[in-house]
């Protein structure tokens, strides 16, 4: 490929020869600097790497142009530090955008993989739930039938109560793979929503767990329905209590990003402004090995019994519903902190906004320890 003639790499190449005639000129280290400007500038620009060499070629014969009595061997041995400078960025440039290629391309395998769950897991839970309706339905029918104080009613008591239970799981399944046009979203006021449910939790946590908060922006909106809002701090909050092993404190900050070309969102999301939610918990942080899974539903690292694995999933479904994104990072005696990002709504002017609490405000809160 003769890159002279390319309109495509013209410019690089201009610039390249450039800095290339200023250090057999001058022998300046900003020429050195400026290529290693370049091997950066030509990974963004996709440049393949076996053209590169191509470059010192053409610039060696413009040169021999320029200066026609310049011997081609010297001039190669004291060009080889620009084109090493090229080289060098050029590499860990494009090292680096093989890595961020994987991760986006791991990311977006993670999501399909969750979506497919969760319609598989709405589908079953949905016939399940109608099964669970005929069992409560008889049980209730004949618990009526029954004498008090006898065994066969404290049996179907049991009954009731298990179904009851089961019940409340199948709608937490369902709340994770609930498909977005059955949610009504509304405008929201994140902050608002966000000192309500730690208002309700600090009645209920330990004295030895502390919440803070920290509101960087007062008034960001998202549309989000109020309840399922509510849930996804209650199941964040409760998640990071449980992996502090209910003694330390528990940071929650609130703030504006803006993503554009100059700053790339994550792959699930499109440019624009977003409402940042994190949750940063002072435990042992979550093991590298099965951080890839923790939003699977069902997936719990705590013994039988102890948690349904399904507190994360329904966060998960709850901002996937909202577009948004949640990612989490979490190192080994760090903690964890869970990110959410969710799009800035921009409410109509002198239209009040509706209340957080989208249901009864006495209501009490089951949340999932999973």
């Amino acid at each position: 490929m003769n890159l002279a003639a390319s309109a495509e790499h013209r410019v690089p190449l201009e610039t390249y020869v450039r800095l290339c005639r200023d250090y057999w000129l001058y022998g300046n280290e900003d020429a050195l600097i400026q290529a290693a400007g370049l091997g950066t500038r030509l990974v963004q620009d996709g440049l393949p790497p076996e053209e590169i060499g191509e470059f010192q070629q053409s610039a060696l014969m413009e040169l021999g142009r320029e200066f026609p009595g310049m011997p081609l061997d010297l001039a190669a041995t004291r060009l080889t530090p620009p084109l090493i400078e090229v080289l060098m960025a050029y590499g860990l440039a494009f090292r680096e955008q093989l890595d961020q290629r994987y991760l986006v391309e791991r990311r977006l395998e993670q999501t399909h993989k969750l979506e497919a769950l969760g319609t598989l897991a709405a589908g079953i839970a949905h016939d399940f739930n109608t099964i669970l309706g005929v069992i409560l339905g008889y049980a209730e029918m004949t618990l009526d039938r029954i004498a008090l104080d006898t065994p066969e009613h404290r049996n179907l008591e049991q009954i009731v109560t298990a179904t009851l239970r089961a019940r409340d799981l199948v709608a937490r399944i369902l709340a994770f793979g609930r498909r977005q046009e059955e949610v009504r979203r509304i405008p929201v006021r994140l902050d608002e929503t966000l000192r309500e449910c730690l208002a309700m939790l600090r009645a209920t946590l330990p004295p030895s767990v502390t919440l803070c908060t920290r509101v960087a922006q007062p008034d960001l909106v998202v549309l989000a329905d109020p309840n399922e809002l509510h849930q996804l701090i209650m199941d964040l909050t409760i998640n990071a209590v449980d992996a502090m092993a209910e003694q330390g404190t528990v940071f929650f900050k609130l703030d504006a990003l803006a993503f554009d070309e100059q700053s790339p969102p994550p792959p699930e999301l499109t440019p624009g402004d977003y409402v940042r939610l994190r949750v940063q918990d002072t435990g042992p942080g979550i093991a590298p090995g099965i951080v890839d899974r923790i939003f699977e539903p069902f997936f719990t690292t705590k013994a039988v019994g102890h948690g349904s694995g399904l507190g994360l999933s329904v966060v998960y479904g709850i901002v996937r519903r909202m577009n948004g994104a949640i990612n989490v990072v979490s190192e080994a005696g760090q903690g964890a902190e869970f990110e959410i990002l969710c799009p800035r709504h921009a409410p109509e002017p002198d239209r009040a906004l509706a209340p957080s609490w989208g249901g009864d405000e006495n209501g009490a809160y089951s949340g999932d320890r999973g």
